[in-house]
This record gives structure tokens, sequence and C-alpha cells, in this order.
């Protein structure tokens, strides 16, 4: 498998994981390895190399005090309101259909949207995040902050926190333990939105009613306000899919898709430039049931039940996949070879932005940004069309996370892959600054995976 060094240091973001049953934390220096697969025991050692085989090295094994995971899911669920397939952005009768985990990693820098990283949140590789008091059903995450619902309906949150991010009526600096977010009492959560705006965040009650909190900046979460310490009510009913990004939210409120926020370049679908304070319908989706909603900084999307993709918003890198480069402010359909089943769209600046789909034939495509490695098809050039991922042989990807240097999968057997930049630790093997523009295993076994800019969370 190539490398690429990444010399180019950007903005960092974090990277959250729950690890599978089995596996234990990071271990202290796994070594490398031809062609083997993480220790029995253990996730990646912070030295652990990659293997020329795409794997890491059978030295990395759990360091002596590694937790061990819970008993794991028995399946997987879709990656909510940003995957296709089955969606936690469908509202279920409990929180989610999701048997719970209990065990969180963090890694890679948080930060990067409208403050600059914490350096004293940064890991390279997966590090337990203790403290979430229940059984984890859902993770997603923002560029600054990670996000838990647990079996009970409650939501927690670690990361930054100066502008309300943690939704718990105060602002610091930043936490690494987790708080519990301050919902009314009486209210419990269904769903979270994934992803979540910059700084901000968005979760739908049991009711359908959307709640939002931190960074209201241009009316991103539809309220008044600039700083929202405590989740507010949203002016929605009947939400069944939210998702959001940059500074710009979408949702499905009672069969229409509507949106909030900044319009720069047409995030809000409605055929102008102008933003919105209040929900605006976006104009030109066929008629049918939206399956999933999809969000980037200046990127939106939507995948229909019938298999179809939209996309609207940036596209000076292709990220609209319409062979052009000219951005729009009406959805265009993505022209693909079968329906797509699963999708997820990434980007987190101007220069970055890319969306990968998992088709019903199983061969997997990407298209947008290519810059460093993300579209994980052997080459650094940004791609106008969809073009097929170079799966390895004998490996089927069934979720697919799209981040902003870098691009996730998950396996049938939920082995998590990874590819692109990994200047902020984002790969998590320990080996920061190393990039990658074929898909590699990394070696945790997994069943539900986010994405963030490079912000990543998942479930095991």
């Amino acid at each position: 498998m190539r490398f690429s060094f990444v010399a180019r240091v950007a903005a960092g973001f974090a990277v959250a994981l729950v690890a599978a049953g089995a596996g234990g934390a990071a271990g202290a220096a796994g070594a490398s390895g031809a062609t083997g697969t993480v220790g029995a025991g253990g996730s990646v050692g912070s030295a652990a190399a990659r293997g020329t085989g795409g794997t890491l090295g059978t030295g990395g094994a759990a360091g002596a005090a590694g937790a061990s995971g819970a008993t794991g899911f028995s399946g997987a669920t879709g990656l909510g309101a940003s995957g296709g397939g089955a969606p936690s952005g469908t509202r279920p009768a409990g929180p989610t259909s999701s048997p719970p985990g209990d065990q969180v990693y963090s890694f890679g820098d948080v930060g990067g949207g409208f403050g600059g990283k914490i350096v004293a949140l940064e890991h390279d590789v997966p590090t337990p995040v203790r403290g979430i008091p229940d059984p984890v059903v859902q993770i997603a995450t923002s560029n600054s902050d990670s996000y838990a619902l647990t079996s009970s309906g409650t939501v927690w949150a670690w990361g930054a926190g100066g502008v309300g991010e943690l939704g718990n009526a105060r602002t610091s600096d930043y936490t690494r333990r987790p708080v519990e977010v301050l919902f009314p009492p009486g209210v419990r959560i269904s769903f979270l939105a994934n992803p979540m705006p910059y700084d901000s965040a968005i979760a739908v009650d049991m009711h359908g009613h959307a709640w939002g909190w931190g960074f209201n900046w241009s009316h991103t979460l539809c309220l008044a306000g600039t700083v929202v310490e405590i989740p507010e009510q949203l002016p929605l009913s009947d939400v069944t899919l939210a998702t959001g990004a940059g500074t710009h939210s979408l949702f499905d409120a009672g069969g229409h898709v509507v949106a909030c926020g900044t319009n720069h370049a047409g995030a809000l679908g409605n055929g102008t430039t102008a933003g919105a304070a209040l929900p605006t319908p976006v104009i030109g989706l066929p008629s049918g049931h939206i399956a999933a909603l999809e969000s980037s900084w200046q990127g939106s999307g939507a995948l229909m039940d019938d298999g179809s993709y939209y996309d609207w918003d940036f596209n000076h890198g292709g990220q609209l996949g319409d062979g052009t480069t000219a951005n729009s402010s009406l959805p265009v359909r993505v022209q693909l070879p079968a329906p797509v089943v699963e999708v997820s769209q990434g980007g987190s600046r101007p220069s970055n932005g890319q969306t990968l789909a998992v088709l019903a034939d199983g061969s997997v495509w990407a298209w947008g940004t290519g810059r460093l490695g993300q579209l994980g098809i052997g080459s650094y050039r940004n791609q106008t069309q969809p073009v097929r991922i170079d799966v390895p042989n004998g490996v089927r990807f069934v979720e697919v996370a799209s981040g902003g240097d870098a691009s996730y999968a998950l396996d049938r057997a939920g082995q998590l892959w990874a590819w692109g930049g990994d200047h902020a630790g984002q790969l998590g093997d320990g080996l920061r600054g190393i990039g990658l523009d074929l898909p590699f295993r990394v070696g945790l076994q997994l069943t539900q995976i986010s994405a963030t800019a490079t912000n990543v969370a998942a479930l095991g």
C-alpha cells in the first residue's frame, strides 16, 4: 500500500471511537509488521507502524491498563442522519434501535471551527473516555465536541465548552470528562443529529421535537440569540431526520425537508444564497420518502428511498459530483451505476470536501476533493464525477463516514478501515503526519461510525 507524508498543518479536530467488545486500550509501543493485524487483546500501540499489507503489526497489543470493552453490538445500525441504510435519524420506539455499548475512545485534535485546537485534548491513539453512567446507544460529533446518547435517553458531552457546546448551563474552555446535557425534566432523547454543526449540537426527543444548543452563529440552530448554554426547543415538529455542519442545519419535519443558517453557496437548497433565521423549505427534491440527510461545511445532501442521491451547495473541488465545479443552490442528482444504500458527505473548509457512497451492488464510490488521498483511489486528484474506491479483494464495505481530510468504512465483519490525511492523528495509529491514498485496516471492530471534519465517533 502506498504511503504519503503530509507536511501541511491545519486546524485540528477530534476523533472519538467506541471500541469493540474485547478491545483493550491503546498500547504503549506496538511494533510494526508486514501484514499482521492488531494483537488479539488490544487496540493500536502508540508507535505501531502500518504493515505493508495495510494492517497493523501483530505487536500492537493492549497496554497493561487497557480497559476491556463492553459486550458489544449484535449488528450495525447505520450512520444516523449522516448515513443511508437504516438511519438512526428515523425516530424509533426507544432512544435508538441499537443494543447498547459502554466503551468510548477519543483521539485526534479537538477544535478547528470557530476556535483553535485544544492541546490538552490531543490524542494520536484511541484513549478511553470514562464517566458516562449508562450504556451508549449512539455517538455523534461536531468539529469541537463529542456526544453520547445513552439507553436511558440522556446525552453526555465532552470537548470544547466556550460557547455552550456542552449544554450544561456553563461556558468553560473544555472538559475531558463527559458532562450531562441539561434537557428540561421529562425529556428523553431519541436520536442525535449526525454530524453536528460547528460548535453546536442538535438532538431530537421521543416526541419528534428538535433541541439545539451551543454557538448559534447566523441562526444555525433556527433559534434567536448567539450562545445557547442549555438546550432550547427548535420551531419544528415531527422531526425524523436531522443533520448539520459548518453554520447550517437540515431537518425532515413532517415529511418536508427544511434548513436554517448561512447560505453563502446555497447550503439551504432554496434557490438563493440568502441565509434563513427560521426553517426554510429545500426545493427541487423529487417526491418520495427521504432515507437520510447529509451535511458538511457548506454542503448538503439527501438520499431518497429509491436509492437516488442529490446534493447541493459548494462545488469548487467537485463536491457535487455533477462533472462541474459550479456551486448549486438547488439539489442536483449524482449519477451512479446502482442505487445508493449508504452515503456520507464530508468536508470542513474550502480545500476539502468529499462524499462516499455504498451502492446496492456492493461497490463503493467517491467524488470531490482528493488532495490528501481521502477518495481512496490511489491518487491525490480531485474528482468531479464519482469514481470507484479501491476496496481490497475479499472485503466488502457496508458503512462509510467522510470527514474533512480522512475517510472511514466498516466492513461486513465490523473492522474499521481508514484513509486520507493524518496530520491531526485522525487515523488513530500513532503515526501523525503519515497519510494514505488507499484504504487501510486500523484493527478495531465496530458497529457504528460517524465523522465530522476529522472528528470520528464509533460504537462497538
